[in-house]
């Protein structure tokens, strides 16, 4: 057979296509792939949120001791206490120290609440229901509310005796106006299992520290009262 015959049968079977074998070859390749890149990818995403949730809050931690420096070393406070000192909650007090222009607060709130105070795992899509709680020992008041180590209080960054082992604020579970949690009334882990968003990053949780560092961990590692563990209390973390 000539070179030119050759040619001539091999185009008369490209002019034919696929056959009924080949197709199911080529699917069941296309398939294994999939297989394969569908986890990939999901842990790429995974990874890709758990990232940018550390991100913000780091951020969160800047902007808050921005904040501080310019109140006297005081700290922000969360909806718990915040009307009935006449300041705003924690988020919009540290907003402009993330470079929010103050005319956005009320017409882009919306959207500055998602990139600022929503972790990307989170798919609540409120505006209200925060990704993250503020440690509400901050605010507590010795003439209103019960809390171990009253009276002391830690109002001001320098009045936080260990602020790499002092949780400052927490990845929280998506309640309405829950821009705090209550840690001062956890009587064990479980309290502290059901207040904490543990399932956003596998089996653990971001934790922004008083010094701005940002942690992720089991939520037992800040808490477990049988080994005198406690880094949500100024005066009991260690």
């Amino acid at each position: 057979m000539s070179a030119r015959d050759v040619s001539l049968d091999r185009i008369q079977q490209l002019e034919r296509g696929f056959t009924l074998i080949e197709l199911l070859v080529v699917s069941g390749i296309v398939a294994v792939l999939a297989s394969f890149s569908v986890p990939i990818l999901r842990v790429v995403l995974e990874d890709a949120d758990r990232v940018g949730c550390l991100n913000r809050m780091s951020q969160i931690g800047r902007a808050t001791h921005l904040y501080a420096a310019e109140h006297e070393g005081s700290l922000p406070r969360s909806f718990h206490s915040a009307g009935a000192h006449r300041e705003l909650n924690w988020s919009s007090s540290i907003a402009p120290f993330l470079g929010v222009p103050e005319s956005e607060m009320e017409s882009n709130w919306p959207r500055i609440f998602e990139k600022h105070f929503r972790c990307p795992s989170d798919r609540s899509h409120d505006a209200m229901i925060y990704s993250y709680g503020l440690n509400v020992h901050f605010e507590l008041d010795p003439d209103g509310d019960d809390y171990v180590g009253s009276p002391a209080q830690w109002r001001r960054l320098h009045s936080v005796p260990h602020p790499s082992r002092t949780i400052l604020l927490a990845e929280t579970r998506p309640v309405p106006f829950g821009d705090h949690l209550m840690c001062h009334q956890w009587s064990g882990i479980q309290a502290a299992r059901n207040a904490l968003s543990s399932d956003r990053h596998g089996r653990q949780s971001h934790f922004l520290f008083v010094d701005g560092h940002v942690e992720l961990l089991p939520v037992e590692k800040t808490l477990d009262l049988s080994q005198a563990v406690n880094l949500w209390n100024p005066s009991l973390a260690r």
